[in-house]
């Protein structure tokens, strides 16, 4: 199991233990259940047997000629007390020889039965110690799985702490965006000062673009970027004296580039631009934003 990991060698551990517990247990049951005692029989058992029967038998002929030759010699050959006499030595003959068959078959059984006994005592020991082999390789699977979890466990905190540093790298990134963002508003505001420009512009319509002098304008006024196309989930929430609507909002993705740290609550500049349009200027980004400032925006923020 070079190269595998832990989960994988965990898993080939258990598989090689549950193969392992089935081998075992089919060796028990095949080796008690399946034995063939006539397997451990002494193979010449049967030709010592049919060694005493083809010496009974000649023995019962010797014995049968004895009786005949007596009974002739008596004058009673053939006759009752004859066949009684050759009835009498052959059944001797049969019973010695079946008393001698049995005897054997005896001590065969017995020492066939003995054999099979220790066979099947030595295959379940083998048995037991390949149930003892597969009983350690789960233990060192379940060992491997629980190492493989632990090293998953230890990645996902690594990663987990991972991303929370990026994410406080993007959000310091942000905030330095941010800022850079509204440095040039800030450093207009100051040039404005110097140059002690007027509060307001000249802002014919709600649509033109800003030029130098406006923007150098813009610095002492208060422009809020108030496109509702930068805007979602628009709520209505107050209404000035002079009818213009206030609302709460949502910035879009690029509302929050344009917008940088300003709050998500005022007016929307198409509806100012209709009635009161120089109060509303339209920027190079092509977003319209609102002169706070202005007499008729008093309160809107």
């Amino acid at each position: 199991m070079a190269g595998a990991s832990p989960m994988q060698q965990a898993s080939q551990a258990q598989l090689g233990a549950l193969q392992g517990t089935v081998g075992a247990g089919t060796t028990n049951i095949g080796t008690v259940l399946g034995s063939d005692i006539q397997a451990y029989q002494n193979p010449y058992q049967q030709n010592v047997i049919q060694g005493l029967q083809t010496e009974a038998q000649r023995n019962m002929q010797t014995g049968l000629n004895t009786i005949g030759s007596q009974a002739t010699a008596a004058g009673a050959f053939g006759g009752s007390r004859h066949g009684i006499a050759e009835g009498q030595m052959m059944g001797d003959v049969q019973r010695g020889l079946n008393q001698q068959i049995g005897q054997l078959q005896q001590q065969g059984f017995t020492q066939a039965q003995n054999m099979a006994q220790q066979d099947i005592a030595n295959r379940l020991s083998q048995a037991n110690l390949g149930l003892s082999a597969a009983s350690q390789l789960g233990n060192l699977g379940q060992q491997s799985f629980n190492m493989g979890r632990t090293i998953q466990q230890d990645v996902a905190q690594q990663g987990a702490q991972q991303q929370m540093l990026n994410q406080a790298l993007i959000d310091a990134a942000k905030g330095q965006f941010a800022t850079y963002q509204g440095y040039p508003a800030a450093g207009l505001g100051i040039m404005t000062q110097a140059l002690g420009a007027s509060p307001h512009g000249q802002t014919q319509t709600g649509t033109r673009q800003l030029g130098i002098m406006d923007y150098l304008t813009a610095g002492a006024t208060i422009y809020g970027m108030s496109d509702i196309r930068l805007k979602v989930n628009i709520q209505e929430y107050g209404k000035l004296d002079n009818g213009i609507k206030t609302y709460t909002w949502d910035w879009t993705e690029e509302g929050r580039e344009l917008a940088g740290e300003q709050i998500g609550h005022g007016v929307i500049a198409q509806e100012v631009a209709e009635m009161f349009p120089e109060a509303v200027v339209t920027g190079d980004h092509g977003y319209m934003m609102v002169d706070y400032s202005h007499p008729e925006l008093k309160g809107a923020i």
